[in-house]
Parts: structure tokens; C-alpha cells; sequence
């Protein structure tokens, strides 16, 4: 199969021109994950199955998933299946025609390819070849798509192979070269092959070919094209024993990610960890839990916190103290980091909720969280850990309220009349997204009107104090990122409805993933001269605000407790809203 993508350069969402060069750096996940508005992206899908010589299973469903993820990452879409001889010239102007100078441009081919003296060529389903002379007349060439870029002038081009099944018509050659050719293609052009030229792959078992299925899952990710093709390679290597291994050759000059470049260059590459994997230890937990999970004995709570100190349930074992009448055991801190304790009461695991309340019919549910004191910050051996993420700094919060779970579309529908999400379709138990800073607080704004009472986003200090929730976890309420989050390993590539998840100690549902949210502060690059009494930070960077918690796209490391980025105040994403706070009496 033949994936070729051609793309210029993406680059994340600038700041205002006035701003610093050190400014102009700052190439921000949340950002960047849209493309600007003002960027063409503009992507050619083809897909050919039904030869008439030699049938292929995986092309026409490789397009067609191909064609839906492009549309959702922004572009502007030519699909077409079992592309014919008389199609090919028609098929190649209109894209031509939709091209600009300096737009994005990509274009997708799954089927046959084979190569003639060093050219290759995509043929058509009705080709009729005896032999080799046959090829041209018949076949869409990979020279004149790299002809079309160049005389376009687009900025950048990404160029994918998948095309080097064996050739159905060798017997008829001369030459019976397997494979595909290296391609001469125009400056700041980077091609990947689906395996190493002259050599073949085969075609998948499945929906997509193995090549194809490994690009679309890494087209969500916010790696920078280069690292997510080499995740790639390693995916198909793995997948296929070794027998089958990516190639990639050309360079381009900027940063282009599909769905958006994450923060500073290739320190992402270091910093991202793969999917979490069930494990035998867990499924052990998991069996302990369903064992006890409807029990009365306060002991096989105590006991399961025991053993599992730091484990997937924690949150829920403990619940199950509080409800049953007595305090749970101690919680585990790690011992780079002091854990959170309530001024009330020096053991972090009984700093437990004042109740819950609802002020209308159509507010979020919000959690009473009582006052205490916490050490701010990621510990230096935390793997992921950013610069932006220390010094850790003791920090004194006073009781307030915080959401239950992310502000939902039908809340916001409730109070604005209006839906700006992409999810829609997901429902009105979904987290409302694709909503700005500014937007958020015209929300907080009528809502506060409507019921007489004091709502705001929390401060960054708030959000990560409610995050903890009285322990030292990696994520906002476990270790285990798949017990309490939507992130890319688990999302599907979408939203889900909140409070699904497991909760943290405090009852607070989808800290980590689902969407990255909102706070109140201006953006700093470290928490050097940050305030130490959980307000809000409202000196910085202040056209830019700090956004937490990561979101169904983002890999396991944005979804920490620690995790900070950050965001234009008129940014509207996809994978960005907000929680509400409320100032208690």
C-alpha cells in the first residue's frame, strides 16, 4: 500500500506580534493544536482495492478512515475510491486547483505501486498491463504529484509510501523489482516509505493495512511529524516480528504535528511514555476490588489500602471508610515531596469534603473542599517533569468550592443558548469544549447573575490543591491513569461524558484528560515570586492563562498533577474547557 502525504508547515497558534522572541518560542500544546485559521490544509485520499488484477482487502478502508481523520485535524478533504485510468487526470487538477502558495498540502494512496527504472507509479484499478510500456498510460506516477507540489510552491511536503506490495504484473517485465523506488522530490519535502525502498510489505490482516493503522493512531499525538513517524517504525516493527520496517528520507525546516505541536521541540520525544498496559499485578488488584467492593467490613478497605498503598481504588477504598463510619488509614507519601495536609487536621487522608451543593437546576454540582496546605510543584525525579513545574513551594489554600466535574454542554446550553463544541454529538453529559478564556468568564459571568452567588475558574494553586486531594499520586486520584482519565491511550480520539471515571479522595471526576482546563492565572514561566496563599497569579503573561489537567488527545504526562501549560486567552480548542469555583461564605 502507498501513503503519501504532502503538508507544509504548520505552526502552532503565534502570539501578537508585539510580544518577546522568547515569546514567540513558545510553541504551546493547547495552542497549537488547532490549525490557524488563516492556514490552508488541503489533503488529496486515494484508495484502490478492486484491481482487476490482483484485489486488495485493506486500500479502500485505509482511505476512507484516512479521509475522516484529515477532516477532523482541519483539512479540506478530495476522497476517492477505486480510482480509475479516465479519473487520474481529472482527480490530480482538482487538487492542483484547490492548492495555494504556502498551504498544507497532503495526499493519501493506498493500493499498488511498482516501480519502472526507478520511477514509481500508482495504477489505476482497470489497468490493462502486459508490460512494462503499459505502466504510464495507466498509472497515476509519484512524479507528477511532486510536479503539482512544486508548481504550487507549498511550504512543506510530507511524503508516505505504503504502496510496496508485490507487483501484480512482474510476470510480464523484464524486471521484476520489488517494491518502490527512492523518490527525487522538491525542497522541504520528507517521505516515508511503509518499508525500507526494494523491499515489499504486506497487506494487513485487518481493517488497514499494518503501516496505515500505525499513522493513524500517531496522527493524534502532538509530536512533532518527525518523532510520530519514528513511532511508527517502531509500532509496525513490532507489530510485524521485524519483517517489516518504515523508511523515511528528505527534511523540512519549521515544526508540523497533525493535531498540533506540544511545547519545545524534540524534549518531547523524551518525555512520552507509552499507552499503559494492563499487567498480571493489576489484574490481581482488579479481582481484590471486584472481591471486596460491595463489603460492609471497614477491614478489607484498610486492608486493600494496605496493600495497595498507591493502587487504581485508593480513592474509592476510602470513600468507603467515610461512608461506613470511621477515617482511613494514613495515605502513603512519597518521600520527595511532603503530601497535602488539612489545617484542620495533620493526616492528609482525612481532609475530607464539607458536602456537596447545587444552587439551580441547571449549576454543576459543586464540592465543598476544606482549607489546608500543600507543596506545590513536581519533585525533580518525577518522570515528565517540566522546568515550568518547580520550585515546589508550600502553599496555604482556604476552604472553597469546586466543580464535580468539567462544566457540561448542557450547562453551558443552559446559561448561553449556544453550542460551540466539536463533541456535540457526544451529548449533554459531555465537557463542554472549543470554549475560550474570555468566553469562560462571560459564563461565569451570567451564571453568577442567575444565582446570586460568586463563581470564577479556581486558581492554578486551587486546581492542583483539588487535584491532590489530600495524596501524593501521579494523576487526580491514582497512579493508574486509566482509572481516572480519558487520555490518548484510552479516549478513542473523542470526549466522553464526565464523571465516568473514578473519582479522586474528594469526589471530583476527570481532573486528569477528558479536557485540559481553564484557571484564572497569567502564565509564568516557573513558579519563582508565585503567591503562597492559593489566589489566583495575576502578574505574568497575562494575555496567556495556564491551563491543567491534559485531555483525551494528549499522551500521560500532560495528565499529571504537575502538569502545566498554557494558552492564548482567545484560544478556542477542541481539547480545552473549564470547572468552575465558587467563594464560599
Amino acid at each position: 500500500m502507498l501513503a503519501v502525504l504532502l503538508a507544509s508547515t504548520a505552526h502552532a497558534a503565534q502570539p501578537d506580534k508585539k510580544k518577546t522572541a522568547a515569546d514567540g518560542q513558545r510553541n504551546l500544546a493547547v495552542a497549537s493544536r488547532m490549525p490557524d485559521a488563516s492556514e490552508q490544509r488541503v489533503a488529496l485520499v486515494i484508495g484502490n482495492s478492486a484491481y482487476t488484477s490482483g484485489p486488495l482487502k485493506n486500500p479502500a478502508n485505509d482511505a476512507h478512515d484516512m479521509a475522516l481523520k484529515l477532516k477532523n485535524l482541519g483539512f479540506d478533504v478530495i476522497e476517492r475510491s477505486n480510482i480509475t485510468t479516465k479519473q487520474i487526470g481529472r482527480t490530480l487538477g482538482e487538487f492542483q486547483n484547490k492548492l495555494t502558495p504556502g498551504a498544507i498540502a497532503l495526499v493519501f494512496y493506498a493500493g499498488h505501486g511498482l516501480q519502472i527504472k526507478g520511477e514509481n507509479y500508482l495504477p489505476a484499478v482497470d489497468a490493462d498491463i502486459g508490460a512494462e510500456v503499459d505502466v504510464p498510460n495507466q498509472s497515476l506516477s509519484v512524479r507528477q504529484i511532486m510536479d503539482v507540489l512544486e508548481s504550487a510552491k507549498t511550504r512543506l511536503n510530507l511524503v508516505f509510501l505504503d504502496a510496496c506490495r508485490n507487483n501484480p504484473y512482474s510476470r510480464s517485465f523484464r524486471s521484476s523489482e520489488g517494491g518502490l523506488a527512492k523518490v527525487t522530490a522538491p525542497s522541504g519535502t520528507l517521505i516515508s516509505y511503509a518499508t525500507r525502498p526494494g523491499s515489499v510489505a504486506a497487506d494487513g490482516g485487518g481493517r488497514n493495512g499494518l503501516y496505515t493503522s500505525k499513522l493513524l493512531k500517531q496522527m493524534d499525538s502532538p509530536l512533532q511529524v518527525e518523532l510520530a513517524l519514528k513511532r511508527v517504525v517502531s509500532d509496525v516493527k513490532e507489530a510485524s516480528q521485524g519483517r517489516q520496517e518504515p523508511w523515511m528520507e528528505g527534511s523540512i525546516e519549521g515544526d508540523f504535528c497533525f493535531a498540533g505541536c506540544a511545547q519545545g521541540g524534540t524534549q518531547v520525544a523524551t518525555l512520552v511514555p507509552m499507552p499503559v498496559r494492563v499487567q498480571s499485578a493489576e489484574e490481581i488488584e482488579q479481582e481484590l476490588w471486584n472481591n471486596i467492593k460491595d463489603n460492609s467490613q471497614k477491614s478489607d478497605y484498610e486492608d486493600y489500602l494496605k496493600q495497595y498503598p498507591t493502587g487504581r481504588f485508593v480513592a474509592l477504598a476510602k470513600q468507603k471508610i467515610k461512608a461506613l463510619g470511621g477515617a482511613s488509614s494514613p495515605s502513603v507519601t512519597a518521600p520527595s515531596q511532603p503530601a497535602i495536609s488539612a489545617q484542620t487536621n495533620p493526616t492528609a487522608s482525612t481532609a475530607t469534603t464539607a458536602g456537596v451543593i447545587k444552587d439551580c437546576d441547571d449549576c454543576p454540582e459543586m464540592v465543598e473542599l476544606p482549607s489546608g496546605s500543600f507543596m506545590m510543584g513536581s519533585p525533580g525525579g518525577e518522570q515528565g517533569r517540566k522546568d515550568n513545574e518547580g520550585p515546589i513551594h508550600n502553599v496555604n489554600v482556604r476552604s472553597f468550592a469546586m466543580g464535580k466535574t468539567e462544566v457540561t454542554q448542557g450547562q453551558w446550553k443552559a446559561v448561553m443558548g449556544s453550542n460551540p463544541s466539536k463533541f456535540s454529538s457526544c451529548g449533554n453529559d459531555c465537557p463542554v469544549e472549543r470554549v475560550s478564556w474570555n468566553e469562560a468568564q462571560q459564563f461565569i459571568e451570567k451564571l453568577s447573575q442567575k444565582t446570586g452567588k460568586q463563581y470564577r475558574l479556581p486558581s492554578e494553586a486551587e486546581w492542583e490543591y483539588a487535584c491532590r486531594a489530600g495524596a501524593q499520586q501521579s494523576y487526580c486520584g491514582s497512579d493508574n491513569l486509566d482509572a481516572v482519565g480519558w487520555y490518548y491511550g484510552n479516549s478513542g480520539g473523542k470526549t466522553h461524558p464526565v464523571g465516568q471515571k473514578q473519582p479522586n479522595a474528594w469526589g471530583l471526576h476527570d481532573m486528569s484528560g477528558n479536557v485540559y482546563e481553564w484557571t484564572q492565572d497569567c502564565w509564568n514561566e516557573s513558579y519563582n515570586g508565585a503567591p503562597t496563599d492559593g489566589k489566583a497569579w495575576t502578574q505574568g503573561d497575562c494575555g496567556w492563562r495556564v491551563v491543567r489537567g491534559g485531555s483525551w488527545s494528549n499522551e500521560p504526562q500532560n495528565a499529571r498533577a504537575a502538569n502545566r501549560d498554557w494558552g492564548e486567552m482567545a484560544l478556542r480548542n477542541y481539547i480545552v474547557g473549564f470547572r468552575l469555583s465558587r467563594t464560599l461564605p
